[in-house]
């Protein structure tokens, strides 16, 4: 098998560090005690918040430093990035992604939910959309034939009988 001549690595190093939250007092620390395990091979507390295992990725070049935590229910990724991803949390039910600070979820049953600002849109599992803001909420149906929007005044409807107009209040 032949690499391609553009295929480079991004990751030159990886390395296994226990950050250390608490000391043996359990007094919180102002900053976290590294220590490197002689072979690689750390227990994961329940409490992150007295200890956290993590990997960090250094990056080639431009590319950015990636860190890797590892909790006993969750893995955060991070990096310090201007555009793109900046944060995953990977857990049983869900992975999350933090992109130019707005959060997207995608739940095991496929369903995904976007916050932005004020704004949360839900694309639910069977194909529906939902778009919630201060000022309306809008619904769409999987198949298209439904669509709503209602907002403090009004609400509107296109169902597959006609349309639908009502004054609030």
């Amino acid at each position: 098998m032949t690499v391609p001549s553009t295929v480079r690595a991004v990751w030159k190093t990886a390395e296994l560090m226990i950050a250390f939250h608490k000391n043996k007092k359990k007094e919180r620390r102002e900053t976290p005690y590294l220590w490197r395990p002689k072979d690689a091979i750390a227990r994961l507390l329940a409490k992150p918040e007295d200890q956290e295992a993590f990997v960090v990725l250094k990056g080639d070049d431009d590319a950015a430093d990636v860190q890797i935590k590892l909790h006993p229910f969750k893995m955060v990724i991070r990096r310090d990035h201007v555009l793109g991803w900046s944060g995953v949390v990977i857990d049983e039910h869900s992975i999350k992604v933090l992109v130019d600070d707005d959060w997207i979820r995608i739940d095991a049953d496929g369903s995904v939910k976007i916050e932005r600002d004020a704004e949360t849109t839900y694309l639910e599992g069977d194909g529906s959309i939902i778009r919630i803001s201060p000022d309306a909420e809008i619904s769409v149906s999987s198949d298209g034939q439904t669509m709503s929007r209602r907002t403090g005044e009004q609400i509107d409807a296109f169902t597959p009988d006609g349309f639908i107009s009502r004054k609030r209040g």
